[in-house]
């Protein structure tokens, strides 16, 4: 979502031109000796090839899902195993995060002179390392680094799978190949959140979470030595007969050898293209705006507060009145199917809905989702923050979110725990006494959580990843796409590292609240700034920024 990651390299064709797996092209070559023009006519079609580069590729979405994922669940044994108070929870979670921003870096500065397959190889790597590390972690400090080596791997992901997908998937497949990988990232998310269940009830069944990311790594790692580099990568190697036979491997032996000549003459020319881009160009006026509205739509996707959603699900279902971890966690697989659903529907709408249009409105119903979220809270907890010796009075609510709280029987208040008889602890699946309102108050709350997640991945879970792709010309769009992904990580870094902070400061509806007033400040911004690019050219998108 845990990010869609950048689509440098990704044409027009992400705009609607593949209606489906079998698109014809019309090509036309010059007979040799004769000023006659043959017209020959060539079927794209998807190959086994294709299919098994693209399942083994994306599984590094999956795993970037899966890693991001999996803290929801595991988050809450890991604070009862080593009595972690609210900033050590944040930096477990926040450490991913600062992993993915150096590993992100580390493949966006290596991958052109290394290549994209050693990238993805060493990501694979790095995910079983981080999986084992973390799985057999003594303490909180071999913890926290196995975090972060997971993370340095989500970050290489994220950089390097939608480059390389983009530059092995057949032409007019690209865009359709391209979002298998975001769909593989909120698949992995859900699978992690059926693993937390798995061994929800398991003795330190954290680690096995944790552990079983090494699986599909380990696959990765045996399949990909025997898959070709990109041949884009190869021709700026000079190793031009590779990149030939790779083309060949990837459009079928059955293609044209001047078909596979022609591709292979376009990537030189995009290649030339490429660099003769300059960071300089990015900052003139014609691009100044497409980078602010890419810019601002990155932060507006982790500002909106999502992430939390991701990371903290099990914890937000525990602050409202789910206080069994299995429990929680079963209600987070419906946040996570819901996210993957409506990704899914937004793949298969985007086009023919539009970029702007689906924003606009998923947007508005993500807003109403996050202040009926709010609201539910501030119904069942007030705004009370965290308190001092456990002094939240009748407010059990709020008093049993208070690791060191619980309510008193006898003095029908909140007490420390510690000098509290067990037997005059309230002992219930909320820890308070039962009240009229809360069956209403959990379902408006689950119902908000559902909604805001549902408009989040119809709109900014995917619009913001796409039309970066669109609003700049080949010569600086994998230096816009870099420094909006950069944007990306590091408003992702605040929301990871602030939101158990700001509860206990501000509120749980306080928190979300303010989440609602970005998302509309940001909504505002979408609707008077952000064109619209579907069924354009990327000829006609630049000239909505220099037609001044």
């Amino acid at each position: 979502m845990a990010a869609k990651d950048d689509v440098e390299g990704v044409d027009k064709t992400i705009q609607g031109s593949c209606e489906s797996f079998h698109i014809g092209h019309h090509f036309q070559t010059s007979a040799k000796d004769t000023p006659e023009v043959e017209e020959v006519e060539h079927v794209e079609k998807i190959t086994w090839f294709v299919l098994a580069l693209t399942s083994c590729v994306c599984l590094s979405g999956f795993l970037f899902g899966f890693d991001t994922g999996v803290i929801s669940g595991a988050l809450q044994p890991i604070r009862d195993e080593f009595q972690l108070n609210d900033v050590l929870s944040e930096l477990i979670v926040g450490a991913t995060t600062l992993g993915a921003i150096i590993g992100g870096l580390f493949a966006g500065f290596c991958s052109d002179r290394v290549g994209r397959k050693p990238i993805t190889l060493l990501s694979s790597v790095v995910f079983v390392v981080g999986a084992i590390v973390i799985a057999a972690a003594p303490n909180f400090g071999v913890l926290i680094f196995g975090r972060l080596v997971v993370g340095f791997g989500v970050g290489l992901a994220s950089m390097i799978v939608p480059v390389y997908l983009s530059e092995v998937a057949p032409r007019t497949l690209r865009g359709r190949l391209t979002t298998i990988n975001v769909l593989m990232i909120t698949f992995g998310q859900l699978v992690s959140y059926l693993i937390n269940i798995a061994f929800a009830k398991t003795n330190e069944g954290w680690r096995y979470m944790f552990g079983i990311a090494a699986v599909p790594a380990l696959i990765q790692l045996c399949i990909l030595p025997f898959l070709p580099e990109s041949p884009r990568q190869l021709v700026v190697k000079g190793r031009t007969e590779q990149a030939t036979a790779a083309l060949t491997k990837i459009y079928g032996k059955s293609v044209p050898e001047f078909f596979v000549q022609s591709e292979l003459s376009q990537i030189e020319q995009s290649i030339e293209i490429s660099k003769a881009g300059t960071y300089r160009e990015l900052f003139k006026p014609y691009n100044r705006k497409p980078l602010i509205i890419s810019c601002a739509l990155q932060a507006a996707q982790q500002l909106s507060g999502f992430n939390c959603a991701m990371y903290y699900a099990a914890t937000i279902l525990h602050m409202a009145g789910f206080r069994d971890n299995s429990s929680s966690t079963y209600f987070s697989i419906v946040v996570s199917a819901t996210n993957f659903l409506f990704t899914f529907i937004a793949l298969t709408i985007i086009d023919k809905v539009g970029r702007r249009r689906i924003l606009i409105y998923s947007m508005v119903a993500m807003i109403i989702g996050l202040w009926a979220l709010g609201g539910a809270f501030a119904g069942q907890q007030g705004f009370m923050t965290l308190q001092d010796n456990c002094n939240y009075g009748t407010n059990c609510a709020r008093c049993v979110q208070d690791s060191s709280c619980s309510w008193s029987i006898s003095q029908g208040m909140c007490a420390i725990t510690s000098g509290l008889d067990p037997a005059d602890i309230f002992q219930s699946s909320t820890g308070c006494p039962p009240q009229a309102h809360d069956q209403a108050l959990t379902g408006i709350l689950f119902a908000s959580l559902v909604v805001y997640v549902a408009g989040y991945a119809l709109g900014l879970g995917n619009v913001p990843w796409l039309m970066q792709s669109e609003l700049f010309p080949l010569s600086v769009r994998g230096k816009a796409n870099g420094i909006a992904t950069a944007v990306n990580w590091a408003c992702n870094l605040i929301i990871s590292t602030s939101f158990l902070s700001m509860t206990n400061g501000v509120s749980a509806a306080g928190t979300f609240w303010f989440y609602g007033g970005l998302s509309i400040l940001f909504w505002i911004f979408a609707l008077f700034e952000v064109p619209e690019t579907a069924n354009r050219s990327l000829e006609e998108v630049r000239r909505l920024f220099t037609k001044e």
